[in-house]
């Protein structure tokens, strides 16, 4: 349960080791419910990642079914990548690529004060984002009090980075 804000970590979650993809060191990516991306561009841009608190630099980054493979300096060999199995792999949330206006990593929004916008009350934080087909669903949380916000347009009116704040119209009835 979230009560407030917290520092973020420098470093992002982005799944775990899977497995060895073929012989020569490349690593299966699954993402997991924290993951930030699961986009293989995303893991190319940032150019390295931190799997079991070391560094390995990016040298390919690509796509298999539901997970990301990559291959990494210094892991030439299925042994090698057999040996990372099972190690969270993390992203420097500094390197990530800018995303187009009004998108946002799940990571930035995460802790944000939510406030409604009809008497500027605080809701609470934003503790969670849960995905389902039609949109995502944002889990607000404040000591024991939870409120399930519909990620849409007409119900969270305005992110914003700068002020660190979360702007919402929850629909009538729901408080």
């Amino acid at each position: 349960m979230s009560s407030g804000p917290q520092a973020p970590s420098p470093l992002v979650g982005l799944g775990r080791i899977s497995g060895a993809h073929g012989i020569r060191g490349a690593v299966k990516v699954r993402a997991d419910a924290e993951a930030t991306t699961t986009d293989a561009e995303v893991f190319a841009a940032l150019g390295e990642v931190w799997i079991g608190g070391r560094r390995h630099q990016i040298l390919e980054a690509g796509r298999l079914k539901t997970q990301v493979i990559l291959r990494l300096a210094g892991v030439d060999s299925r042994n090698q990548a057999e040996a990372l199995v099972g190690l969270a792999v993390e992203g420097d949330r500094v390197r990530f690529p800018a995303l187009p206006e009004g998108e946002f990593y799940w990571f930035q929004v995460l802790g944000l004060p939510v406030v409604n916008v009809a008497d500027g009350a605080l809701l609470g934080y934003l503790d969670e984002i849960i995905p389902t087909p039609a949109h995502d669903v944002y889990v607000v949380r404040q000591g024991e009090r939870e409120v399930l916000l519909p990620a849409v347009e007409d119900v969270i009116i305005e992110i914003n980075l700068e002020e660190g704040v979360l702007k919402a119209s929850p629909p009538e009835g729901l408080l």
